[in-house]
């Protein structure tokens, strides 16, 4: 078996914040009707199935994520390392993505020297992903088991 190339890391970083929400199947359809009552459902509901942020300076949002219900976790620089082999541009693999509607329940913001240089929106459940702040081909993001592996560095986060 040949080894993998890797290309050009998507971010330059040196903290990562993760944020996680719980949100059930259910609740979409009610953070759909509730969207139009508050400023923070709004949000809630473009931040979980939509489009925000919209480009790397649409920041707005994180003055109101613990508000919204998301946690916040630091990333310890350990991780990094592993970090870097998901978030780089590869050869494609093999990608499975469900047909689903996306639910953000998952967002690293990175950060170099305190400012955010990208954000990556992750669905573990559809496999569907929102990479800003980036010039790197994302293309291929998923593939070599990409979610997996997120998914076991982001459990072991205290």
């Amino acid at each position: 078996m040949s080894e993998i190339k890797y290309g050009k890391k998507f971010f330059d970083y040196n903290e990562i914040d993760y944020y996680h929400i719980e949100t059930k199947e259910d609740e979409i359809i009610e953070l759909d009707q509730n969207q139009d009552k508050s400023k923070i459902d709004k949000l809630k509901y473009h931040l979980i199935y939509d489009t925000i942020p919209k480009n790397i300076n649409d920041l707005d949002f994180l003055n109101y994520i613990d508000k919204i219900g998301y946690l916040k976790k630091k990333i310890n620089p350990s991780k990094f390392e592993s970090i870097n082999k998901i978030f780089v541009e590869k050869p494609e693999e093999e990608i499975i993505i469900a047909a689903c509607i996306p639910v953000f329940r998952d967002i690293l913001v990175f950060k170099k020297n305190s400012k955010v240089t990208g954000i990556a929106k992750i669905c573990f459940s559809c496999h569907q992903y929102r990479i800003i702040g980036t010039d790197a081909n994302t293309e291929n993001f998923g593939s070599n088991n990409d979610y997996s592996q997120l998914g076991n560095i982001l459990d072991t986060i205290n």
